[in-house]
């Protein structure tokens, strides 16, 4: 057991010193990751009521312009970002903007 030890460069002191840290790294990120996909989620059913909205009054003239140009956000990209799934070849991606 020493053996292994002196091969790996540390005691068995520091070994568990290392791990509790690195535990503790791991519980924070984890708890990091937890709070970010909670706040996407949240804003993404807002977005997602907005959009639901503006579908509803798409055919009402009255905000017609309004309504669109909240529709162009809501369905804008940039470049190297987008949801999961978008990795389309050239082709396909050049006819999804179409839409």
């Amino acid at each position: 057991s020493s053996g292994i030890n002196a091969e790996y460069g540390g005691s068995n002191t520091n070994s568990n010193a290392e791990l509790k840290r690195l535990q503790a790294e791991l519980t924070e990120m984890t708890l990091t990751v937890e709070g970010i996909e909670k706040e996407r989620d949240f804003y993404f059913g807002k977005l997602r009521t907005i959009e639901e909205l503006c579908q509803d009054k798409e055919g009402d003239e009255t905000h017609a312009e309004f309504i669109a140009t909240l529709l162009e956000i809501l369905y804008a990209t940039e470049e190297g970002f987008g949801g999961p799934g978008d990795e389309l070849d050239g082709e396909e991606e050049e006819e999804q903007e179409e839409y």
